[in-house]
C-alpha cells in the first residue's frame, strides 16, 4: 500500500492505477486498517488537484466514513497516531468536497456519490448509505414499479 500511495503523489490523475486500489481499502461495506492509514494521504493527495480531478479520491475517503459507521469509530486495535491522523483529516476532506461540489462539473452519478460522501463526514452514515446505494431504492419494494429515473 505505501508503494502505491507514493506512486500516486507522483501521479495522482492516475485514475485507473486508483481504481485498481481502492477497492483493498475499503468495500462491500468494510473499512480494513490501510483505509484508515491511507486517508490522510488521500485527501494530501485531493487537495493539491484541480477540483475536476479529485472527486474519487474524496469519494473513497467518504467510503470509508460510510464503512465506518459514526465517524469516531475506528478499529480498537488501530494505533492511536493512525486514528488520530484519520480523525484529522476528516474536516478537511469535507471542505474540499464542498469545493468541488461548487465548483466543478459533474454528472448526476458522481454528485449522487459526492453527497453520498458528504452526508458520512457530516456524521450521518446512514443517509450516507441512502445516498450511495440508490439505485437499490429505484424502485418500490412492494409493486417494483419506478420510483426513481436513475441514469445508466
Amino acid at each position: 500500500m505505501p508503494d502505491e500511495l507514493r506512486h500516486l503523489v507522483d501521479q495522482p490523475t492516475s485514475r485507473a492505477r486508483f481504481n485498481d486500489l481502492w477497492p483493498y481499502l475499503c468495500s462491500e461495506g468494510t473499512a480494513w486498517p490501510a483505509a484508515y492509514a491511507s486517508v490522510p494521504h488521500l485527501v494530501a493527495i485531493a487537495r493539491g488537484l484541480p477540483a475536476a480531478d479529485r472527486d474519487e479520491y474524496l469519494y473513497v475517503v467518504g467510503l470509508v466514513a460510510i464503512c465506518s459507521g459514526d465517524l469516531g469509530d475506528v478499529p480498537t486495535d488501530l494505533p492511536d497516531d493512525i486514528a488520530d491522523a484519520y480523525r484529522h483529516a476528516l474536516p478537511e476532506a469535507l471542505t474540499l468536497l464542498a469545493d468541488t461540489l461548487v465548483t466543478a462539473e459533474h454528472d448526476q452519478i458522481t454528485t449522487r456519490y459526492l453527497l453520498a460522501a458528504t452526508a458520512a463526514l457530516k456524521g450521518h452514515p446512514e443517509y450516507a448509505e441512502i445516498l450511495n446505494d440508490l439505485d437499490v431504492y429505484a424502485e418500490c419494494q412492494s409493486c417494483g414499479e419506478p420510483m426513481l429515473e436513475l441514469p445508466e
